[in-house]
């Protein structure tokens, strides 16, 4: 389930004033946060394929 959508679409990228936006709140709450990663293009790319010794990091909670 997408948060944001446009015609039908999910939105990927929000720009304003010629600029990307990285980020949206509402109020103190994050909504939607810019994907940079292998998937921030939509696709994978395969000259970079997944290395099977490389895993997900783990997130730490404090």
């Amino acid at each position: 389930m997408a948060l944001f959508v446009n015609g039908g679409k999910n939105v990927v990228q929000v720009t304003a004033y010629n600029r990307a936006i990285t980020a949206i709140y509402k109020g103190a709450v994050k909504v939607w946060e810019a994907v940079r990663s292998c998937f921030g293009s939509g696709f994978w790319n395969p000259s970079k394929p997944w290395m099977q010794s490389e895993g997900w990091r783990e997130n730490k909670k404090y």
